[in-house]
């Protein structure tokens, strides 16, 4: 280890003088206000106690062949971490306390060696999570967090490569600390039973992905996570406005949310209809337009099935537990409930797509369908409303307008009145 330690002086040393000054400047100035203010450009949101106890992760770098790695992290503040391995893919996970991850230059902790994907952000408002995909098994060969002066801290993970029987034994050592499943304790609020108010219908908007889960990336840097929140946002206050709807978002931060907690948080609510709101990316560029997508055992084309599969992994991208979704949604739809609510999600679905009509730009055959891990509710008619695509310009412009967000968010709740119309009175 004399070359690690020599490279890793070399890399305190050297690589990070400017990082450290953000660092001091961050420390140093932290009770004044133009501390609290660069505190407030670092964290975005949150109160000032929230922000002050929150640790900035400003630089990283990842090391290593397909033999060794060594991840390297410099923070503001002393930060808590839990690593731990998963399998079913291969991954080794960090949990941490709340930290911002605002790496100076994120090109050098891209993946190598043994790391094909590297992935970073919130798990909930309290915890924050890399994820990194391996190509082998690993083992932790060393890990320490040191400080190295005031306001700079080094955590140092060094992985080296196993074979599948220790990897798995490691697996089961470590189940009576940190389980099998990854999963991060929920807060409170996020799982409060609402009580039904006369005369009143409940919907659930869902704004895909979130935290360390950012979704579709745009050609022009626009992330998935931060649309489809926004959107929602403004489909609330159309909604609220439109009749007698109780709005509820799974989630309005910017954190993570597992499909089981959006499903949870739906059947406590009591909802009358989710709405599960994203987009996407595709190779053809050329491919635009909103769709509407709603729950089957069978995926009614290969865009919907490949669709279905990576929401479907959203959960193994933030690190925890996979579920086979095909033969839940089997199981599910063999109910006679299911099947009925099925109907009503098929005749909202056919609702949105009557009223986008040619003012809301339409994907060729707009309603599709295939075992959607979110739809999966047997008594709450459900859809997944694909807004757009990413990797088209024209989408991505019109999915970053106020223009076209509140007029899609006018049609859509038209939609929805349609959809209850022998319910409201």
């Amino acid at each position: 280890m004399k070359f690690g330690r020599l490279l890793l002086a070399l890399f305190i040393g050297f690589l990070h003088f400017p990082y450290a000054a953000l660092a001091q400047q961050v420390e140093s100035g932290a009770n004044s206000a133009a501390g609290r203010q660069l505190r407030d450009n670092i964290i975005s949101g949150g109160d000032e106690k929230a922000a002050m106890q929150t640790a900035i992760a400003y630089s990283g770098r990842l090391l290593g062949d397909g033999e060794s790695v060594r991840l390297l992290i410099e923070l503001d503040s002393k930060a808590d971490f839990q690593p731990f391995y998963m399998n079913n893919p291969l991954r080794l996970v960090i949990d941490m306390s709340k930290t911002a991850f605002r790496f100076q230059e994120p090109e050098l902790i891209e993946p190598r060696g043994l790391v094909e994907e590297l992935r970073y952000g919130t798990m909930a408002r309290e915890r924050s999570r890399i994820v990194m995909s391996l190509s082998d098994p690993v083992k932790i060969s060393a890990e320490q967090l040191q400080q190295i002066q005031q306001g700079r801290y080094l955590y140092t993970l060094d992985l080296e490569k196993i074979n599948m029987a220790d990897f798995e034994r490691q697996i089961e050592n470590q189940r009576d600390t940190v389980g099998k499943s990854g999963n991060v304790a929920s807060k409170g609020d996020r799982l409060s039973t609402s009580s039904k108010r006369p005369g009143r219908l409940t919907i659930v908007l869902d704004p895909g992905h979130g935290g360390i889960d950012g979704g579709a990336n745009g050609e022009n840097n626009t992330v998935e996570k931060d649309l489809t929140l926004e959107i929602a946002r403004i489909l609330s206050k159309a909604l609220k406005a439109a009749g007698p709807f109780d709005v509820f978002l799974t989630r309005e931060e910017d954190f993570f949310m597992s499909l089981k907690e959006r499903l949870e948080f739906t059947r406590r609510k009591r909802a009358d209809l989710f709405i599960s709101i994203h987009t996407d990316t595709l190779e053809q560029k050329d491919v635009r337009g909103a769709a509407v997508y709603t729950l089957s055992r069978e995926a009614s084309d290969e865009l919907a099935k490949k669709l279905a599969e990576t929401k479907n992994l959203s959960d193994v991208t933030a690190g925890l537990a996979g579920e086979e979704a095909q033969g839940v949604v089997a199981d599910i739809l063999d109910d006679l409930a299911a099947r009925e609510t099925k109907k009503f999600s098929i005749r909202f679905a056919r609702q949105i797509i009557n009223v986008f009509g040619s003012e809301i730009k339409l994907l060729k055959n707009p309603h599709r369908f295939a075992a959607f891990g979110v739809l999966k509710d047997p008594n709450v008619p459900s859809v997944l409303l694909e807004l757009g695509y990413l990797s088209n310009i024209e989408d991505e412009k019109l999915l970053q307008s106020d223009k076209w967000r509140n007029k899609m968010a006018q049609h859509l709740a038209q939609a929805v009145g349609h959809f209850f119309a022998n319910r409201v009175r």
